[in-house]
């Protein structure tokens, strides 16, 4: 957790610092939210039409909750979340929030914060360059709404930054290229958040 912290305040300050923080110089951690346990898969979420075992770290009530979440806009939604902070700050640093927040019915893949600590040092060096922070936070944005039927009937869809994510379902785990959705189909006011266990790095 303390090598976490120290990601997040390198994302915080435009990713300068997370090479010396040490990302990526440990084996990785298991990419799942801290906090809550997961909420197992015959929970009530089903009723919603969320999807994903690890919607547990959402609370039921108040700020940050799914009811909560549904009157912000998508980046406010996502900033309301503890475990989500790495990829807001990356937003804000590639000076993006204002172009999600005039976006409608958009749909946005997060990695939690695990997913950031468990990248290398040269994905960590890679993000370090502005212009390739701005592709990789524009790849996890698709300009359309994404369902989960959508994601489970398979083929791709084309990103913000105009390349193609690969959709599927594998037993109850819905993928996004190598990524499985931690908790997903969340809506917000302008907008659909998928979280997810991986960063979605474009190939290189």
């Amino acid at each position: 957790m303390r090598v976490l912290g120290k990601c997040v305040a390198g994302l915080a300050a435009g990713l300068a610092a997370l090479v010396a923080a040490g990302c990526g110089t440990s084996p990785p951690a298991p990419a799942t939210p801290t906090g809550a346990p997961p909420l197992p898969l015959s929970s009530p979420q089903a009723a919603t039409g969320h999807v994903g075992a690890g919607c547990g770290f959402i609370p039921d009530h108040g700020d940050g909750s799914f009811h909560a979440i549904s009157g912000q806009r998508v980046v406010n939604a996502t900033s309301s979340q503890p475990q989500l902070s790495v990829f807001t700050s990356a937003i804000k640093s590639a000076s993006l929030s204002g172009k999600l927040d005039k976006m409608k019915s958009f749909t946005l893949f997060v990695p939690v914060n695990s997913a950031f600590a468990a990248l290398d040092k040269s994905d960590v060096s890679f993000l370090r360059k502005q212009s390739n922070l701005v592709q990789v936070v524009r790849r996890q944005v698709v300009p359309e709404r994404i369902t989960p039927a959508r994601i489970a009937s398979g083929g791709s869809v084309t990103t913000l930054a105009g390349s193609k994510l690969t959709l599927g379902k594998s037993g109850s785990d819905y993928r996004v290229d190598q990524a499985t959705v931690v908790c997903g189909n969340i809506k917000a006011a302008n907008g659909t958040i998928y979280v997810i266990d991986r960063v979605l790095l474009p190939p290189r």
